[in-house]
């Protein structure tokens, strides 16, 4: 038995309920309480003690969206998302490609034009040929939901044509029917799958990258989207095995399954929440629509300078349903990706005339543009939502100039949600966010934009309290996971997982939650990682 003693323990079972010392064994959590009262009732159990020296101890936090092998590449790879001109941007692709010969090829992350002071425009062919015509080149956005490419590369792909990806997607073409460089949504697939395939060993290294940093940030676990994007099901699954465990690396991997990878995982032996504490199966994932910075979110009244462009709809409404049914015929509830307000109710309504199985819910992810009549129309239905505060942070205001005045009133509706009864789980969709759950809770509770984090307070009356913030990462990614008995609190019976802090998130102004420090992450009883 380990004690650990001399912190302030929120256990979030309700606001407020707090211990100063934890009993844990073989992983979980055994008894909590005062100090004294456990060494004296444990006294000759004991094994271990922990003196946290007055720090502050929370559940350990779960990152209820992420992609774990994706954040993995993109630490590893180069990456343009703090570059704030895109004259640094191609600087930093250009000095990168004479590092390589001549005929190496180079796969950049990250960039996001919105962030740019001189030029908000996407990189297109020119930008890259001009850097080089004999390197093949792909320099994927913020959003994963476009990439650009250069002539290089271009000629690479075996079928650069519209016949050659499957669902919505885009060859973007100038007036003269010119390729500009830009695929968007499943045309990106033409650039990407022209690279050479990842080794096993490659996954597996992109996943201890990934895990070794969120544990710094006081990530204890994640929700994660990856089987599909790499080596197929199998593979990628066994990557995951063969890294994420008590003796490789502690650390709680929850994964959904994306729906073209369904035949693999219908053929498998895995069933719906099958596999261990550290490695589980979760919903089929379908991408529905694409984002509002890639002017491909589904929205009904269209885009600002383009009324009449509604935006991309990956799947027809046949296909879409066709795709739900077989997920139920193969047990599973559903997980959507949806950003645009018509996107959110064509998927209602689909999902109403299609219910999962007694006991699960259906995810809807991201849902940032809503109203009250749709909010209205998901009553009812199993659902969870599966939100990521940051976005609100990064996509605030440029969004609402892209949308116009017609964009849909609710924007970020977190308030209205936990007020119509839905649970809610909170997370960062790292790579495209940073992962860390601070700078989402600083989002939920201050509503203000990373372009300025002390002035304008957007739709705050959505505004979440700290609490109910704090539960997005702790209570409500446990529910997200089916865990609602075993995670997410600090009480007997409960994991021994704890994301450790030097500062009291309800002790200090709101402005600085966004600076909170992680001093120590404890997955399954472990310190996995400790500040030094």
């Amino acid at each position: 038995m380990k004690l650990w003693k001399n912190g302030t323990f929120y256990q979030m079972t309700a606001e407020g309920a707090q211990v100063s010392a934890v009993i844990t064994e073989n992983g979980h959590i055994h008894a909590v309480g005062d100090v004294a009262d456990l060494q004296k009732q444990y006294a000759d159990r004991l094994k271990e003690t922990i003196d946290l020296d007055g720090k502050i101890v929370f559940p350990g936090f779960v990152d209820a969206h992420i992609h774990l092998l994706w954040y993995g590449q993109a630490l590893e790879r180069l990456n343009l998302n703090q570059t704030k001109t895109k004259k640094e941007a191609l600087t930093l692709i250009a000095e990168r490609i004479k590092q390589l010969a001549s005929d190496t090829w180079l796969f950049v992350e990250g960039y996001d034009e919105n962030k740019w002071l001189d030029e908000q425009t996407f990189i297109s062919l020119v930008d890259l040929d001009n850097i080089s015509k004999t390197n093949p080149i792909l320099v994927r956005r913020i959003d994963y939901h476009s990439v650009s490419i250069n002539s290089a590369l271009q000629i690479q792909i075996e079928d650069f044509s519209e016949s050659a990806f499957d669902g919505g997607g885009e060859i973007v073409r100038d007036k003269a029917g010119d390729f500009t460089g830009v695929l968007k949504d499943n045309a990106t697939t033409l650039a990407i799958e022209a690279f050479p395939v990842a080794k096993p060993s490659e996954l597996m290294e992109w996943l201890k990258i990934a895990i070794t940093d969120l544990w710094a940030k006081g990530i204890t676990g994640a929700h994660s989207e990856d089987l599909h994007y790499f080596t197929g099901f199998e593979s990628t699954l066994a990557a995951f095995r063969n890294t994420v465990g008590a003796k490789e690396l502690p650390f709680r991997a929850h994964l959904l399954i994306h729906h073209a990878e369904l035949a693999a995982f219908s053929a498998s032996k895995e069933k719906f929440m099958s596999g261990d504490a550290f490695l589980e199966l979760g919903a089929m994932k379908i991408f529905y629509d694409g984002t509002v910075g890639s002017r491909t979110a589904l929205m009904s009244a269209g885009y600002a300078d383009n009324p009449a462009e509604k935006g991309l709809q990956i799947h027809s409404d046949e296909t879409f349903e066709e795709l739900v049914k077989s997920a139920r015929k193969a047990g599973l509830p559903v997980a959507i990706h949806i950003l645009g307000d018509q996107a959110f109710a064509n998927v209602i309504r689909t999902l109403r005339a299609n219910p999962p199985k007694e006991g699960q819910y259906d995810r809807l992810i991201h849902t940032p543009w809503l109203t009250e009549k749709l909010i209205a129309e998901a009553a009812g239905l199993p659902v969870l939502f599966d939100i990521q505060p940051q976005f609100m942070a990064s996509d605030l205001p440029w969004a609402i100039e892209v949308l116009g005045d017609k964009h849909p009133p609710l924007a970020f509706a977190w308030k209205s949600l936990l007020q119509a009864g839905f649970p809610i789980a909170g997370g960062s969709d790292a790579p495209i966010e940073v992962p860390n759950p601070f700078w989402g809770i600083h989002a939920t509770v201050t509503r203000t934009a990373n372009a300025d984090l002390d002035g304008v307070k957007y739709w705050p009356e959505q505004a979440l309290t700290l609490f109910e913030a704090i539960e997005l990462y702790t209570k409500g990614a446990a529910f997200a996971s089916y865990k609602t008995t075993t995670r997410g609190q600090i009480a007997p019976g409960y994991v021994a997982d704890f994301t450790i802090l030097a500062e009291d998130p309800f002790q200090i102004k709101q402005a600085e939650l966004h600076d909170i420090n992680v001093v120590m992450t404890v997955v399954n009883e472990q310190i996995v990682y400790q500040k030094k």
